[in-house]
Order: C-alpha cells, then structure tokens, then sequence
C-alpha cells in the first residue's frame, strides 16, 4: 500500500496513544530499521502486519483499528490541505459517494503518480431517501475503513448522522490480465437518522435535481464531422457496445480496419479502469466513475505485425514485433436519451510533456478548450519541482550521510588525541587553541624496560616477542590510568611515566612509587616467550623541574625536557632486575606525602655525572600490593599485602642490591640527553 497508510496510521497512533507504542507497534512488524517514506509503496503484508501488531498492543480487533483509521483518515486529509477540497466535491452525501472513485483516481495517479489499485463505489438511490453503496475491492477485510470514513464525512461535511448496516458481503475470484485475484463486494445500506442545523443536504439525502431542461428546436446545430472536430477523442457505442461514432483524433492512434462503424469496441478497447468487464449493462452501473480505456493496437503496430507475417520463411530480424505505448483515453460515460448508448467524452490520458511524446502526440493534438492542455503545462512544472524536492532530499541523506561519517571520524580523532596526549591538552587542540611550552618546578619521571630483551630478542620468534610486549603494556597502561598519571611514550621495550605533568598535584613522586610497586607485580604475570620465565624489569625513577610541550601538530606528541628526564633515564639504565632504584629527590618527595620503604644503595656511578646516591623502593607502608594492583587477594594463597610475594619472585641476592654499577656493564646503556 502507498505510505500515505503508514504515515497517516502513525498519525492516528502516536497522537492517541503516544510515540513509545509506535515504536513497539515498528518492532512487533518488524519495520523499525525500515526508512519512513510517504512516496514509497509499500507490500500489502507489511501494512496488514502493522495494523495487527496496532491491534494487538492496543488490545482492539482489527476491523475495529481499520474503522478507527477511516474515521481518522477524514481529520488528518483535512488537517493536510484537503478540507476545501472535501467540503465542495458535493452538496449531499450521495453526490460525495459517486465521485469517490474519481477523487480516488485523482489522489492516486495525479497527485503520487503511484498507479495503484483503488476500490470501487456504485451507489444506488431508495424511494425512501436511503442510499445502497456497493463497494468493490481487490483488497478483502478493509471494508471497516469505508465504515470510518462516510461516518466522519456525515459529521463533519455534511453535518448529519447516518445508519451503516452491510446488507451483503461477498469474493469471487476475478481473472485478470496480470492473473487471477480475489474480489470483494461489500453492500452497504445508508440511512440518515439525524439531520443538525445547518445541513447541507436538507430533507432529502440526495438532493437529486429532477429538473428538464427545455429546448426550442429539437435539432443539433452542428453536423457530425463538426462534433467529431469538437470533441477529437469521443466515443458512442450501442447496447451491444459496437461502435456508431467516433472522434476524428483516434484515427492517429486506431487501425483504420478496427475503426469502422459496427466494430465490437472490445475489439478496440480494453477497460483499465473501472475493473468491470467492458459490456453496457456493467457501465451502467458505474456510470459515475472515471473510465480509463486503452487501445489495443495502434496503427504502426498492426503494420509492423502484417510485416512480419509476410516476412515468415525470411529473416526472423525483420519481423521482431516492437512493444510501444498504445493510447489511453480518461473520461466519462453518458447514457444517451435513447436509453440504448452511450457516449464516451474523454481526452487522451497523458499529464506531462514526456507521455505525450510516448504517444507520438503534440500539445496541439489535445483542443483548445481541453483542461489537459493546462494539466500537462502545469503538471511539467510540478514535475520540475519534484524532481528538485527530490534531489534536496537526496542532497539531505547524504549531507546526513557525510556529518555521520565526519562525527564518526572526529570522535576516533578525538579519542586518538586522548590516548597519545594528556586529556586538557587533547583538549585544547581539539578547540583548535594555541599550546605554549610550559616549565613545571616540580615532577616525577619514572623509566622501565626488560634489562635481557636483546637476549630475548635472539632467541625468539618477532610475532611471539610483540605479543609479550603487548601484554606487558597493557597491564602498565591499566595501572598508569588506575594511579591518574601520565604515560609519555613506549619505545621498543622502554616505557616512560610522568607524574604531576599537565595536571600538577602535590603527591607525584607518591603516585609514580605506587606505579612502579604495580609494575613489579604485573610483569611477573607475563612470561618470556622462551623457557617461560617470568619477566623481570628495571625501573628508575627521577624528580625535578622539566619542560613540556606538543612538538609538530601533524602528529603530536607530549615531550618532556630537561635534566631530570635524562637522569631518570640513567637511573633505569644503571638499575638492576627487579629493583625499583629512585634518585634522591624522589624518595626525599615520596616520603612527605607518602610512607614507604626504601633502602639507600649508596652512590652510584652515572656516566657523565659522576656519582650519586640512590634509593631502592620496596614497599609502600600506605597501601597493599592488592590496593596498588587493583585485584583481589587470593586469601588461601597469598599474604595480607602481597609485599612477601613481590619480594620472592627476584632472582637476585640481598648483597647484590649495595653493588655499584660502573657505566658500561651489563646492566648500563648510554643515557642520551634531551
């Protein structure tokens, strides 16, 4: 069914029973991830699967939904722009009812273009005023809609209330040209109960003027050839629908051997609308709707056939039967005052430039006084501003489109900046703001890497070297995110910290202990890719001033400067294998925010400094290996603050920790300076 269902059922739903049941009535028929659109046609299952999960959450039948929706389909057409429209089709009810099927005709195939199967209404006047309406339709089971729609008609146009009663419901199966289909006739019987003040249709229902118009002479002043100038497309055909007149512009379209007096119209014609079988007595009956008649064969066709008949035994090529577009008429059907004819006043269906060019036809083979001609002109406007509108709303979805996409691409920007630099910077590069280099008093840096990487490097496969690392990483990155500092940057198997840098705190040198006791911890849970050692790491960790700043904007990158990182850096390099080795500085700023226990290794030997005194850190007396870590104790394996198991897994003496490393041993690489 067209959209215009679906949308103006939505109306119905969400302005009675709110926005949130729509939704669920979308997900119980499956339509939610379905683009609401009122052009677009969609299949008559999906309609029927929408009314009834509508019937189903509001806990009322279907045909009582299909009733409320006819009633309602009055208030929103006219909410829409079709009040004036509905209010003038006619002064009485009965009048309204015979031009359903043209307004129908109109809204379908001028208005949408959509081509679509609409009903069919026949109505019949009673000696008492009562109105017999015979509803046709292909659809079965909509017929509470029309119940819905004359109720509201009669109240709110015609300002009466009316009695519906069915009187007959009957399907037959119809064979069609596209196959066969099922057909329901609804009867219903109309009574006016109450007429308000104000009515437009007075004591009679009808209103039906029974007034003769009178003429002086008798005689046609215009002879045959002068009607057929006049009206170019018309048709007259007897009680045995064989033709006795025609207008001189079919001749264009009909093969002159069809168009002959006498000739069967079903031999010409077939009837596209109304769906009746094409003899007088079913005109009759739907002598007020609009008839849609369409030629058969044109005369280019007939010949292109009578040549490939006399080609047969030739080349098969020449006789290709070529399919072209045959003409329709749209008009209306008159019984003549014989009661033995009708005439048939149309104009060639067509409604924009390209379909009269279809046919083969000009604006000037449509008369003067023909509102086609208007149609057409109008209509090619209209089409014009569609096909703009349409391209505006292309040009939206994929305006939509792109900002989704740039969203998406600025939001991973965004979260790319956030991992690589500190949040407030991120931030201020994201609001496009100027970064200045900035000189902090105070913080603390903190070096670690795997002292026999290289060793491990040698011995095993890349892919299993990476993943370890991997690994490594991503328990530090846990912890340096836990204890809210910052990490710098990783490079090969080194892994630098800072604390108190861009957000100063008092507690740098604090948290960064804190850091480094968890990484002790999280590397042994990571095993060497060869003979499945835990590794073991070193860790230096240095205090005082530093510069930091964003160095390039393509890729930008928090550095930080200074003596203090090139010294934290040495104090990695000159540690040993699952120590944590602190300058004095730092231990002198963990202890007064903090309580810890550190041990002094006594001086040791910095390449290009000299000597120094050093602290190896070995427990925090705040805090547990557990708090530290984030982790649950394991209470029937491991102890209250897990410092004894830290202390177990090194695989060094007690002695070894007083040893001073001279520069250029096993443990010590060059420190470069920033």
């Amino acid at each position: 069914m067209f959209g215009f269902v679906h949308e103006s059922m939505r109306q119905l739903v969400v302005r009675r029973y709110g926005d949130e049941l729509w939704k669920e009535v979308l997900k119980r028929a499956g339509l939610e991830n379905i683009k609401e659109n009122m052009n677009h046609y969609y299949q008559d299952s999906d309609t029927y699967q929408l009314i009834d999960s509508v019937a189903a959450l509001t806990k009322i039948s279907r045909e009582q939904v299909w009733e409320m929706y006819g009633a309602f389909l009055i208030e929103y057409t006219m909410e829409i722009g079709w009040e004036e429209l509905l209010r003038n089709m006619s002064p009485n009810i009965k009048g309204f009812l015979d031009n359903l099927d043209s307004l129908h005709y109109f809204i379908d195939h001028v208005v949408y273009k959509a081509n679509l199967r609409g009903p069919s209404f026949r109505c019949e006047e009673n000696t008492d005023g009562s109105i017999i309406l015979h509803y046709i339709t292909s659809r079965p089971g909509l017929y509470p809609i029309v119940k819905g729609v004359l109720n509201e008609v009669a109240r709110r146009v015609f300002n009466i209330e009316i009695s519906l009663a069915i009187t007959g419901r009957t399907q037959r199966s119809v064979q069609m040209a596209t196959g066969e289909r099922i057909e329901e006739h609804v009867i219903f019987l109309i009574k006016t109960i109450h007429s308000k003040g104000g009515s437009r249709s007075g004591s009679n229902t009808s209103m039906v003027s029974n007034t003769v118009i009178n003429l002086t002479d008798k005689t046609l002043q215009m002879t045959a050839s002068e009607f057929s100038f006049a009206l170019p497309y018309h048709l007259v055909f007897d009680e045995h629908c064989r033709l006795i007149q025609f207008g001189r512009e079919l001749m264009n379209h009909i093969p002159k051997e069809l168009l002959k007096v006498g000739t069967p119209i079903m031999r010409i014609f077939e009837i596209n609308r109304p769906h009746i079988p094409f003899d007088f007595d079913n005109i009759c009956n739907f002598i007020n709707a609009v008839f849609v008649l369409q030629v058969k064969a044109s005369p280019s066709n007939m010949r292109r056939k009578r040549e490939s008949m006399e080609n047969i035994g030739g080349d098969k090529n020449n006789g290709t039967f070529t399919h072209e577009q045959h003409l329709k008429l749209k008009g209306q059907m008159l019984l003549l005052s014989d009661q033995k004819s009708l005439i048939y006043i149309c104009s060639p269906y067509v409604t924009s430039i390209s379909e009269l060019m279809e046919y083969d036809m000009r604006l000037t083979a449509i008369p003067l006084h023909d509102a086609t001609r208007d149609l057409i002109l109008l209509n090619q406007q209209r089409l014009a501003d569609i096909e703009v509108h349409l391209q505006l709303d292309e040009n939206n979805e994929q305006l939509e489109k792109v900002t989704k996409e740039l969203e998406f691409e600025r939001t991973k920007t965004e979260s790319v900046l956030m991992s690589i630099l500190p949040p407030t910077i991120a931030n201020h590069l994201i609001n496009n703001e100027h970064i200045e280099a900035r000189e902090f008093e105070h913080a603390t840096v903190m070096f670690s890497d795997v002292p026999n990487f290289h060793s491990i490097l040698s011995h095993s496969h890349p892919k299993d070297v990476v993943q370890m690392l991997n690994d490594l990483f991503h328990r530090f990155d846990r912890l340096v995110a836990m204890h809210k500092v910052y990490k710098v940057e990783t490079v090969c198997d080194s892994y630098m910290t800072v604390g108190g840098i861009p957000d100063q705190v008092n507690e740098h040198a604090e948290r960064i202990c804190h850091v480094a006791i968890g990484m002790l911890w999280e590397a042994r849970l990571v095993s060497e890719p060869v003979g499945e050692n835990p590794v073991q790491i070193r860790i230096g960790i240095n205090t005082g001033p530093i510069i930091a700043g964003v160095v390039t904007m393509k890729m930008p990158r928090y550095c930080l400067f200074g003596e203090t990182v090139c010294l934290a850096s040495c104090l990695e390099m000159n540690g040993i294998p699952g120590k944590i080795q602190c300058s004095e500085k730092s231990y002198k700023y963990a202890m007064q925010t903090g309580r810890f226990d550190f041990k002094c290794r006594g001086r040791v030997n910095i390449k290009g400094r000299g000597t120094m005194e050093t602290y190896f850190l070995y427990r925090s007396l705040n805090k547990s290996v557990w708090e530290i870590i984030g982790r649950e104790r394991d209470i029937s394996k491991n102890s209250i603050d897990g410092y004894e198991e830290l202390e177990n897994g090194v695989y060094y003496s007690e002695q070894q920790a007083t040893v001073i490393h001279p520069a250029g041993s096993d443990n010590s690489k060059s420190c470069t300076v920033s």
